[in-house]
């Protein structure tokens, strides 16, 4: 089961890659940039860098799975998935901040609960975590 949970994180990671160095269509995995369509959207994003803060975080995710697939084969499974699981935190840290530098640029208010419904989704990812046994 632990191991179907690597494999789809791979494919997140995986997605995320490609879609910040590969893809013509999307420009960003952070966001949908598809819904701010005038030019003077995109010289108010392109000003923000999200490119530079998704490849930031792209690294630690990646570095953060791999750490968690090293100490998943070599050692103990539960701490693996506590790591493993901070993958994911690490894509919520981003999406909030991106929000917060959208909101800077935007001031649509939907950005602030955004930021607001990520932090909560960190504490619930692992709040949750901490109430489920994990079995080796």
């Amino acid at each position: 089961m632990y191991i179907l949970l690597f494999v789809l994180f791979a494919g997140l990671i995986f997605k995320s890659f490609h879609t910040h160095y590969i893809s013509k269509r999307k420009r960003y995995f952070s966001f949908d940039d598809s819904r701010y369509t005038g030019e003077d959207d995109f010289l108010k994003i392109s000003e923000l860098n999200i490119r530079q803060l998704e490849r930031i975080f792209l690294y630690l995710m990646l570095a953060t799975y791999l750490a968690a697939l090293a100490i998943f084969i070599f050692t103990d499974s539960e701490m693996a998935i506590w790591v493993l699981a901070t993958v994911l935190a690490w894509q919520f840290v981003l999406s909030a901040f991106v929000d917060l530098k959208l909101y800077s640029a935007f001031h649509d208010k939907g950005h602030l609960f955004m930021v607001a419904v990520w932090l909560l989704l960190i504490v619930v990812l692992y709040y949750g975590l901490s109430r489920f046994e994990i079995v080796v």
